[in-house]
């Protein structure tokens, strides 16, 4: 019995080792970079990301009412397309761990929208037998911009384990959120007064104007999301994410003119506003290294009820949305 005890024992430790190899060897390949389709040797803490992108306006017009005396009553802007820009990077707080802390932020501006407008007028007043001649040309100009500013403080928490199985994270945190509109207006009138009877006896008279509007919300709040992929074939996978956010803040609105006549109004508007927000994208990416893939897709990012503007209807102040949508492409490297 005594040769046995040995060659049990080394069995067992044996055993013991190679399941324990096992079972290390599967934890490092169910800890490959998020969503790569594969086994890796190596488990890696960082994964960071780049982002451009172009994206469409929706929502509702931006409308300003004329300076005092210039133009037609209300200017009304279309949306504008604009182009946007993010960064991120995912942190895994330990090796074999599920925990991160996800970090993104993105920036967007649109384009520059304008509108030009002008009247000329031209009129004879009869005063005691003479004639007048009134002749007068009003020109207005107007731009407006939007921008948008968007960080992400999360903690995400692995669901999907295992390689060439759909990887699945649940995030939680907080979203920060500025969207800004800003526009302007310049007028300018002249006006021309001559008589018939002596025609080089003219006046004139010029006017201008110039106003400026600016509306914005600047709020944070808590935000739950998910992001996954699911693989497709070889190094292809589908990825994806979607959230939903609650943005408490304030909500303002600023208007003001001068002009040369005196005529000069300002108004600020300050509140503390909800704004429910929600965003989603999908993507089809390609993993070049089991480190690095390139991903191409859509994106759609909704605000409600986040800008003021003026209602051409009633003449007073309405809130309208705003919602980003467009392709984006995504380098992510991991190390």
């Amino acid at each position: 019995m005594p040769p046995i005890q040995p060659s049990l024992r080394g069995s067992l430790l044996t055993g013991a080792s190679a399941l324990a190899l096992s079972l290390a060897g599967s934890r490092a390949q169910a800890q490959a970079p998020p969503g790569y389709p594969g086994p890796v040797a190596n488990p890696q803490l960082w994964t960071i990301w780049i982002e451009g992108a172009f994206f469409e306006t929706a929502g509702g017009n931006f409308v300003l009412p004329s300076v005092p005396g210039f133009g037609a009553p209300y200017t009304t802007f279309n949306q504008m397309p604009g182009i946007e820009g993010a960064f991120g990077f995912d942190y895994r707080w330990w090796p074999y761990q599920p925990w991160h802390f996800v970090f993104d932020i993105r920036y967007g501006q649109t384009g520059i929208g304008s509108a030009n407008s002008s009247f000329f007028h031209s009129s004879v007043i009869i005063v005691s037998g003479q004639h007048f001649h009134n002749t007068s040309l009003t020109s207005d100009q107007a731009t407006e911009q939007e921008r948008h500013l968007v960080a992400d403080f999360m903690v995400g928490r692995d669901l999907g384990i295992g390689s060439q199985a759909p990887w699945l994270q649940l995030q939680f945190g907080i979203r920060v959120a500025d969207l800004w509109a800003t526009a302007s207006e310049t007028g300018l009138s002249r006006r021309h007064f001559y008589s018939s009877h002596a025609p080089g006896d003219t006046r004139t008279i010029s006017e201008t104007a110039i106003g400026a509007w600016t509306s914005g919300f600047f709020g944070a709040g808590p935000r739950l999301a998910i992001v996954g992929d699911i693989p497709i074939l070889g190094f292809w996978t589908f990825d994806y994410g979607a959230g939903v956010a609650g943005l408490f803040g304030d909500r303002s609105f600023n208007a003001g003119a001068i002009t040369n006549t005196g005529v000069n109004y300002s108004s600020n508007l300050n509140v503390l506003a909800f704004v429910f927000n929600t965003d989603s994208w999908m993507a089809v990416s390609y993993w070049f290294t089991p480190y690095m893939k390139l991903s191409g897709g859509m994106r759609v990012d909704f605000y409600d009820s986040v800008l003021t503007t003026y209602n051409v209807n009633t003449g007073g102040l309405q809130n309208i949305s705003r919602a980003f949508w467009g392709p984006f492409l995504r380098l992510t490297g991991s190390f």
